[in-house]
């Protein structure tokens, strides 16, 4: 019989990172942010999904951006959602994360 634990990386999002999703008319700002000595890298395919949009890399805008991480990820999204998903890694000065995802909701 296989068994399977429930992945950590899941439950480590809140350690290592931040999401924030605010509305302005039609429009919603989503940005994702390290927490702490960790950043957003920026080499991995982050992913953010709001509805039936789906964001990636090449949509990000990335704030404080020093060697392959950021302080923070923005992404610009327009769909009536109210909830989404954000997958991304983490890295502090020694190592990164293992993929991440969590979900947030739109104020």
């Amino acid at each position: 019989m296989l068994l399977s634990a429930p992945s950590a990386a899941d439950d480590d999002f809140a350690a290592h990172g931040t999401v924030t999703a605010k509305r302005h008319g039609d429009s919603v700002t989503i940005t994702v942010a390290g927490k702490g000595d960790w950043h957003v890298n920026m080499e991995y395919t982050i992913k953010v999904t709001l509805g039936a949009a789906t964001l990636g890399k090449a949509d990000a805008k990335y704030e404080g951006a020093h060697e392959g991480k950021a302080e923070k990820a923005v992404f610009e999204a327009k769909d009536p959602a109210n909830e989404g998903t954000v997958k991304a890694v983490f890295c502090d000065k020694t190592s990164c994360s293992n993929p991440m995802k969590t979900s947030f909701k739109v104020k």
